[in-house]
């Protein structure tokens, strides 16, 4: 099969899958299968575990946000098998592994780039925009540190922290979000640098390097965004701040 056929196919349909598991709306399963509301018509009108939280408990919004992690690592990591391990043209996976990609050793696939980094973007905006709940989402949040988890160690310890430690401080969970993402953004483009590339990442295994960060960056740009109405709160000082740390 033609080779630019092959990507263009793939890259449709990796940006399908992204969004159709972006788009699951976890807080608005939980809310009316437990509680019979949905998050969208109450508090910030937000179906992320924040919103959640304020709603029915921290408990249930971290239930939202496990669902929330959890729709981007499976898309995330069953593309990566299936695309790596799984013979399909000239008896062959499609891409190589990452070491392979590093060394400039993709002659024989048809794809030679990671294209299974396609599920971040797309998954984020399914969960900003989900077609399952009438394009009324989340902020992605929740989804953006999950593509920093499930993507790189390095990555999400270091927003995670920067998330927590602003929480801390300021008692914002909005501006935490932000600045958690930001950081995850910058954090992203380290693993560019060769030598701290592989043990930036999980092993051998998802490939590091501008492809990630491309669509780390762009999902920080999107959660920033969606944000726009917390930070004009924060500047005005009416931003509802927690008070449990």
């Amino acid at each position: 099969m033609n080779e630019i056929a092959v990507n263009i196919i793939c890259s449709i349909i990796i940006i399908i899958i992204g969004y159709l598991f972006g788009s699951i709306p976890s807080g608005v399963i939980v809310g009316k299968l437990l509680f019979k509301q949905d998050p969208r018509h109450f508090g910030s009108k937000n179906s992320g575990g924040t919103n959640a939280s304020r709603l029915w408990g921290f408990k249930y919004g971290i239930i939202v946000y496990i669902l929330d992690f959890i729709k981007l690592a499976i898309p995330l990591w069953s593309v990566w098998a299936i695309l790596t391990y799984v013979n399909m043209f000239d008896n062959m996976p499609l891409i190589p592994t990452a070491e392979m990609m590093i060394n400039g050793n993709t002659d024989n696939y048809l794809i030679k780039w990671p294209i299974y980094w396609l599920i971040i973007i797309s998954a984020v905006i399914g969960h900003c925009y989900p077609v399952f709940a009438k394009f009324k989402g989340g902020k992605a949040a929740a989804i953006t540190f999950s593509s920093a988890l499930f993507s790189s160690w390095f990555v999400g310890i270091t927003s995670i922290i920067t998330f927590f430690v602003t929480l801390k401080i300021k008692k914002y969970i909005s501006l935490s979000s932000i600045m958690g993402s930001i950081v995850a953004a910058i954090a992203s483009w380290l693993t560019c640098i060769p030598n701290f590339d592989l043990i930036a990442m999980y092993g051998n295994t998802l490939c590091p390097g501008w492809v990630f960060a491309l669509v780390m960056t762009l999902a920080m740009i999107v959660l920033i965004i969606r944000h726009k109405d917390n930070i004009i709160r924060i500047k005005n000082g009416n931003e509802r701040k927690i008070s449990w740390m």
